[in-house]
């Protein structure tokens, strides 16, 4: 196991697990765990994976060898992984689709029949009657039109109506910006995007302590200093007073890092 190799460099180089939290800034209870492979008791798979690769590289040995000697060991605590379960299909039901109704069409009434003409002497009264008709009515019109002088009224268009101009929009006069005042304690704040185990002390008092799960933002709000002791510092992004600090470190790096009041 690779507890056992680690132990093994140490104790060759004559080095005590303290002369290892010191060098590492990994606490002396995750080495004994790594050592005797209780890897229950490590904040998490990540997080052993850095604490493996600091303590590597503190003893010369090969980070990536330990690394993979690491993986190995939980494939072997694992066992044999469990059968993937079968999906299932879904019946797919069929949509009904609406038949369109028929249209009915409208029934237009068909025009009057004209009567059959019952004598030739009854049209032919109709037809001179229908002449005499229509040249009075010529005769009558021709008389109106001679005697009217022509002329044709004119009809002047509406007066155009002018829309009044929109009063002008006030113009709003400039606020000028106060200057910020200094702050007056130091204000922390950290956004984590994995899982990450943490130790803050503010002002020389330990605030919290344990694994912080990815997705959340936490402040902190000391008078003089804000210290922190970072498992995973490539999960967390700081912040101080408003302005992005970046990350402090990669995957798997313990760093350590102390704010103060600007």
């Amino acid at each position: 196991m690779v507890g056992y190799t680690l132990r093994q460099e140490r104790e060759r180089q004559n080095l005590s697990i303290e002369d290892i939290e010191q060098g590492t800034s990994i606490r002396a209870l995750y080495i004994e765990a790594i050592e005797n492979g209780e890897y229950d008791k490590l904040p998490g798979t990540v997080y052993t994976k850095g604490f493996i690769k600091n303590y590597a590289k503190f003893l010369g040995l090969d980070a990536d060898a330990m690394t993979k000697e690491f993986a190995n060991d939980l494939a072997e605590l694992a066992g044999t992984p469990a059968t993937p379960l079968e999906e299932e299909q879904k019946a797919q039901v069929p949509e009904k689709k609406s038949e369109p109704k028929p249209v009915q069409q409208e029934k237009k009434p068909f025009g009057y029949s004209i009567e059959k003409e019952k004598g030739r002497s009854s049209s032919g009264i109709l037809i001179i009657a229908a002449v005499v008709l229509i040249a009075a009515i010529a005769g009558g019109a021709w008389s109106w039109l001679s005697s009217s002088d022509g002329e044709v009224a004119k009809v002047e268009p509406p007066p155009q109506q002018v829309q009044p101009a929109p009063p002008p929009e006030p113009v709003a006069e400039p606020v000028a910006s106060a200057s910020p005042a200094p702050a007056e304690n130091v204000q922390i704040q950290a956004r984590f995007n994995d899982r990450c185990w943490l130790l803050v002390t503010v002002d020389g008092v330990v605030v919290q302590e344990g694994v912080v799960e990815g997705g959340q933002t936490l402040n902190w709000e000391g008078k003089d200093q804000i210290n922190f002791r970072l498992g995973n510092a490539g999960a967390v992004e700081f912040f101080q007073g408003g302005k992005s600090l970046g990350i402090l470190g990669g995957v798997g790096d313990v760093v350590d890092k102390t704010f103060t009041r600007k």
